[in-house]
C-alpha cells in the first residue's frame, strides 16, 4: 500500500517528535558533572586570560602607565580609565606611591596593604570576595590590578547579596571555588601557566540542573506530537467522521495531562518556577501555575480544533425537526456556557486568592514573570468562552428553533439568574457577561451580518470591563482575609524569631571577654562603650526592638548608669510569673504585654567561679511602621516579616483608651466608635477618608484595629 504525501508529512512530525524528545532527555542523561565542570570552566579561563592579557598590555605602554601615575590629579584620564577599564573589561587599580595610597577605582575593596602583596599574579581574599592581584612596582610606584574572581559576602546569603562568580567574567551559577580537599575541580592557571585557583560544582547544583536546549527540545518535541495528533484528527473529520476525529483530540489531550500530573514527566523534568507549587496551588489538577497555563494550553488547542470543524458538527434529522428538542438544546447550551463561565470565575478568584503572584496591574512596570503568565490565562479563557459560544451557537443554527424563540430563551435564562443574584450577592458581572453573549451570539444567527468594528470594540470593552470588576472584588475579598492574620498577630505577645535569636544572644554574652574586663573595672569603664559593644549584638532581627542595657555588681547595684532600673524590679518580673524562653537560661518573657513583645535577660558576669556582676538587658518590640524601616537587604530572608504590614494603619486600644498607632490614618483617642465583637472581626468603612476598618476584640477590654 503507497502512502499519500499528507500521511508521510504526519508520521514525520510523529517521528520528530519523539526524536526530540528523546534528545533532550539523553542530554540530561549523558551530560555529567565533569563535562559541565569542564565547559564553564574553560569559559572562566578563557575570560580571565583576556583580562591579564589587558593588564599586561596595559604595562607594557610605558604612555599608559605615566598616565596611571597620575590618575589621582588628572580627573579626565580618571574618567576614561573607569569607563573602559572598570566598567567594560571588569579591571580595578589602585596606584601606591611609597606605600601610600593615591588612586583607587573602586570602593568596594579597602583592605589592600601593598607591602603585603608579592610582584606578579596571586590571589588573595578582601574584604568581600576573592580577588586575583597583578603588583607591578616601578621605583617609588605601585600599581595594583584587581581581577574580582568570585563574591563572598560575611554574611549569610540573601537574594541580594549571593556568593557567585563574578559576572563579567563567568554568568555561570553552577561552579564556586574549590578548597584543597575537593576532588573534582578544574585549576585556573594564569597567563604564564602558574596555578591561581581551582573551580568545582556547587553541592547539590548538578540534581536541579538542565539547560535551555534541552527544555526547548522537549517543548519542540511536544508541540510536534500535539500537531501530528492535530493533523490526524483533521483527516479523520474530512473523511466525515468529525466526532471520532474530536474524540481522538480529546483523548489525547486528556492522556498527556493526567499522565504529566501523575508522574510528572514533565512538569518535574524541569525545576521552573512556573511549577512551584509555593507560588500557586489549587488542586490536584491545578498544583502549579505551569500546570494550569498547560491545562489552558490543550483545552484552547481543542476548542480550536472544533471551531474550525463547527460546520460538521450535525445533530440527527430527527433532532433537527424537533422544535421541543431544539428549545431544550438551546436551554442546555445555555447552561452549559453558564456554568464553564461560572467555574471560570471561581478558578480565577482561587488564582488570586491561594497565590503569591502580583496583580496589581496599575504598576505595570512592577509585574514579574508569573504575573504576565496569569494575565496570559486570563486572555485564553476568556477566548475560549468566545470559542465555545461560537461553537455552541454555530452548531444549534441547524434546530428548528427561530431568533425570536432563542430570544425568549435567553431571557428567561437571564431572567432567572437576575432573580437568584437579587437574593444572593448581585453583582454586575453577569449583566455584562449577558451582553458580551447576546452579541456573540447575534452575529451568527443572525444572516448575511456582517463584522463590525463596533461591535467588536464594544466586547472587548465588556470583557475588560468584567476582569477588572471581578479583579477589584477578589482583591478586596484576599485583602480582607489577610487583615485577620494580621491582627492576631498584631495582639501577640509571642515573637518566635526574637526567641531564636535571643538564645544566640545569650551564648554569645556569656562567652564575651570584655564583659569580664568591663566589670573587673568596677564601673570606672565607659558606659557608652559597654552600650556600644552590646549594640553589636543587636544589628539582626533584633535590630526592630529597643533596647537597653543596665550593669550591676554583684551587690544588685548600678554601676555605670545613673538612670539605671532597681535590680529588684527585674527579679520581681521573674518571681511574678515571667516566662523564661525556649532555648536560653536568662532572658524571660514579660507577661500581660498587649500590641509589643517585652523580653529581658539576666546575665551574670562570672570569671573564675566568681561573680563580677549582672548585665540586664531589656527589649521591648517597636511599633509596626513599614515605611520607616529600611529595607532588610542584609537581613535573612526567612525572617523578614514586617512587610505583611505595608499599607496598613494599625491602632491598639484598651478600654477604648488609644495605647499606641503607626501608619498615615489618625484614629481617635475615644475606640467607642469601632463597633467590636469579643473573639470576631468586624469590618467596618470611613466613606470620608476612604478608609476601610477590621476590629477584632481578642478579649473585652483589647482592641485591635487595621485600616
Amino acid at each position: 500500500m503507497t502512502l499519500s504525501f499528507g500521511v508521510k508529512i504526519r508520521f514525520l512530525l510523529l517521528v520528530l517528535g519523539c526524536c526530540l524528545i528523546v534528545t533532550s532527555i539523553s542530554l540530561s542523561r549523558f551530560t555529567t558533572k565533569n563535562d559541565l565542570l569542564d565547559r564553564d570552566a574553560k569559559n572562566v579561563q578563557e575570560n580571565l586570560l583576556v583580562k591579564e592579557r589587558d593588564v599586561a598590555a596595559f604595562l607594557s605602554d610605558k604612555e599608559e602607565v605615566k598616565k596611571a601615575k597620575q590618575l589621582h590629579v588628572n580627573p579626565k584620564d580618571a574618567i576614561d580609565f573607569l569607563n573602559i577599564y572598570r566598567k567594560i573589561k571588569g579591571i580595578n587599580l589602585f596606584t601606591f606611591q611609597n606605600n601610600q595610597l593615591k588612586f583607587w577605582s573602586t570602593y568596594r575593596v579597602t583592605d589592600i596593604d601593598p607591602r603585603t602583596i608579592k610582584e606578579g599574579s596571586s590571589v588573595h581574599f578582601l574584604s568581600n570576595g576573592w580577588y586575583e592581584v597583578i603588583k607591578s612596582t616601578q621605583g617609588d610606584f605601585s600599581l595594583i590590578f584587581l581581577i574580582s574572581i568570585q563574591s563572598q559576602y560575611p554574611f549569610k546569603e540573601t537574594p541580594y547579596f549571593k556568593n557567585d562568580l563574578d559576572p563579567l567574567l563567568s554568568d555561570s551559577k553552577l561552579l564556586t571555588l574549590a578548597s584543597f580537599t575537593d576532588k573534582d575541580v578544574y585549576s585556573i592557571k594564569d597567563i604564564d601557566g602558574k596555578f591561581l585557583f581551582s573551580l568545582k560544582v556547587k553541592p547539590g547544583f548538578i540534581d536541579n540542573y538542565y539547560s535551555t536546549t534541552q527544555l526547548w527540545l522537549f517543548v519542540a518535541g511536544m508541540l510536534s506530537i500535539c500537531m501530528f495528533f492535530n493533523s490526524l484528527a483533521s483527516f479523520i473529520a474530512r473523511k466525515g467522521h468529525i466526532a471520532w476525529g474530536t474524540i481522538l483530540l480529546l483523548i489525547f489531550f486528556l492522556s498527556f495531562r493526567i499522565s504529566d500530573l501523575y508522574y510528572g514527566w514533565f512538569n518535574h523534568r524541569f525545576p521552573l518556577d512556573l511549577f512551584d507549587p509555593r507560588i500557586y496551588s489549587e488542586s490536584f489538577l491545578m498544583p502549579s501555575l505551569g500546570d494550569f497555563l498547560l491545562n489552558v494550553f490543550t483545552l484552547t488547542w481543542l476548542l480550536l480544533f472544533m471551531y474550525n470543524h463547527k460546520e460538521q458538527y450535525k445533530f440527527g434529522k430527527w433532532i433537527r425537526e424537533s422544535k421541543v428538542l431544539g428549545i431544550g438544546i438551546h436551554a442546555l447550551f445555555l447552561i452549559f456556557i453558564g456554568t464553564i463561565t461560572y467555574f471560570s470565575d471561581e478558578i480565577f478568584f482561587g488564582l488570586i486568592y491561594n497565590s503569591k503572584i502580583n496583580f496589581d496591574i496599575i504598576n505595570i512596570l512592577k509585574l514579574s514573570g508569573t504575573s504576565w503568565v496569569s494575565i496570559v490565562i486570563l486572555c485564553l479563557v476568556w477566548f475560549q468562552i468566545y470559542l465555545l459560544t461560537n461553537i455552541t451557537a454555530t452548531v444549534s443554527k441547524q434546530l428548528k428553533v427561530t431568533n425570536k424563540e432563542r430570544l425568549i430563551v435567553f431571557l428567561t435564562g437571564f431572567a432567572a439568574v437576575f432573580i437568584y443574584k437579587l437574593s444572593t450577592d448581585f453583582t454586575a458581572f453577569f449583566i455584562v457577561f449577558a451582553l458580551v453573549f447576546f452579541i456573540v451570539c447575534r452575529s451568527i444567527y443572525k444572516e448575511n451580518m456582517r463584522f463590525s468594528v463596533g461591535l467588536f470594540a464594544i466586547v472587548f470593552f465588556c470583557l475588560a470591563f468584567n476582569t477588572s470588576i471581578k479583579y477589584i472584588k477578589y482583591k478586596d475579598i484576599t485583602e480582607r482575609s489577610l487583615r485577620e492574620p494580621l491582627a492576631r498577630k498584631v495582639q501577640s505577645s509571642e515573637d518566635p524569631n526574637a526567641i531564636v535569636a535571643l538564645g544566640s544572644l545569650e551564648s554569645q554574652l556569656l562567652q564575651d571577654d570584655f564583659l569580664i574586663r568591663y566589670f573587673n573595672q568596677n564601673g570606672k569603664s565607659n558606659y557608652a562603650v559597654l552600650k556600644n559593644h552590646i549594640k553589636n549584638y543587636l544589628d539582626g532581627y533584633l535590630s526592630r526592638y529597643d533596647y537597653q542595657i543596665y550593669p550591676y555588681d554583684k551587690n544588685g547595684l548600678d554601676v555605670s548608669d545613673a538612670n539605671a532600673q532597681a535590680f529588684n524590679k527585674y527579679k520581681s518580673l521573674v518571681e511574678s510569673g515571667s516566662v523564661k524562653i525556649d532555648g536560653a537560661n536568662y532572658f524571660y518573657q514579660v507577661n500581660n504585654t498587649f500590641g509589643y513583645q517585652d523580653y529581658f535577660g539576666i546575665i551574670s558576669v562570672v570569671n573564675q567561679g566568681n561573680l563580677l556582676g549582672t548585665l540586664v538587658v531589656e527589649l521591648r518590640s517597636k511599633p509596626y511602621n513599614y515605611n520607616n524601616r529600611l529595607p532588610d537587604l542584609l537581613g535573612d530572608q526567612k525572617l523578614i516579616r514586617d512587610e505583611d504590614f505595608r499599607g496598613y494603619s494599625i491602632a491598639l486600644y484598651s478600654n477604648n483608651k488609644l495605647l499606641n498607632q503607626s501608619g498615615s490614618y489618625t484614629y481617635p483617642l475615644d475606640g467607642m466608635v469601632f463597633k467590636g465583637k469579643k473573639d470576631d472581626f468586624v469590618t467596618s468603612s470611613d466613606n470620608v477618608l476612604d478608609y476601610s476598618h477590621l476590629i477584632y476584640k481578642p478579649t473585652d477590654s483589647k482592641m485591635v484595629v487595621i485600616s
